[in-house]
């Protein structure tokens, strides 16, 4: 047999209908163009990966992305709380009166504590406010009042050093640091603090910030001033509440 007379080979039955292998192709080429227009087209949200990257690493307790290059960092999205605001407010009122060394303010684990030095506040052996620091008080009572009426109380205490004092208005000094907390009290209902939320606690000398006396018994001056204070709590009664449970 020659070779021009040689049977054509097939792969398959030369009888098989292939034309469907047309539209398959044609299928195939299509879905490979939508799937390179979709990705052509699409663009990485660098911001939100990082964002998901972040609090998926949170939740596996190791650090996420650097938070300093992420806008929306957890210290951008800081919320300070209503106590934090007033603390920062009566820091502010010492700065524009004056007053570093005769006021500060700090947070508790309840809330607020301010504490007001007696020689800024009274003349000695006297439990009358001064008429110079009526101002900062009224400013002070209005930092406080900013906070709600339903949500904290004022606790005013007042402190004394261990210098006795024997007068017909103050037997002790019992009654002069009972007198000034009541006084700074009063002075604070007077303004608009409610007075269900305001108390007066007297302490006298048995709560020394600092030794009254060295190891030689000789008086500290400067210590006895640091004790003869006021100490105004403004306490949250969620945190009091939180705590009475735990």
């Amino acid at each position: 047999m020659s070779e021009e007379e040689a049977p054509p080979i097939y792969d398959s039955d030369p009888n098989e209908d292939t034309s469907w292998l047309v539209t398959y192709g044609d299928m195939v080429t299509l879905l490979m163009v939508f799937f390179v227009l979709m990705f052509s087209a699409s663009k990485i949200n660098e911001e939100k990966y990082d964002l998901v990257a972040q609090s998926i690493n949170q939740g596996f307790d190791s650090p996420g992305p650097d938070a300093s290059t992420n806008p929306t960092s957890a210290a951008s999205q800081t919320v300070e709380s209503p106590l934090e605001e007033a603390k920062a407010k009566f820091d502010e009122l010492i700065v524009e009166r004056n007053l570093q060394g005769e006021m500060s303010a700090s947070l508790s684990p309840y809330g607020l504590k301010i504490e007001l030095s007696s020689n800024s506040l009274f003349n000695s052996g006297s439990a009358d406010v001064k008429g110079s620091m009526q101002s900062s008080l009224t400013d002070l009572s209005g930092i406080i009042q900013g906070l709600g009426e339903e949500d904290y109380i004022v606790e005013v205490e007042g402190h004394t050093d261990n210098v006795p004092i024997n007068t017909a208005k103050f037997p002790s000094n019992w009654e002069l640091s009972s007198l000034r907390a009541v006084n700074v009290a009063k002075l604070f209902e007077s303004m608009g603090v409610k007075k269900n939320q305001l108390s007066a606690i007297a302490y006298a000398d048995t709560r020394p910030k600092q030794p009254n006396l060295d190891s030689n018994g000789t008086a500290i001056v400067e210590n006895q001033a640091t004790n003869r204070r006021v100490v105004v709590h403004v306490k949250s009664l969620t945190e009091i509440s939180q705590a009475n449970v735990d």
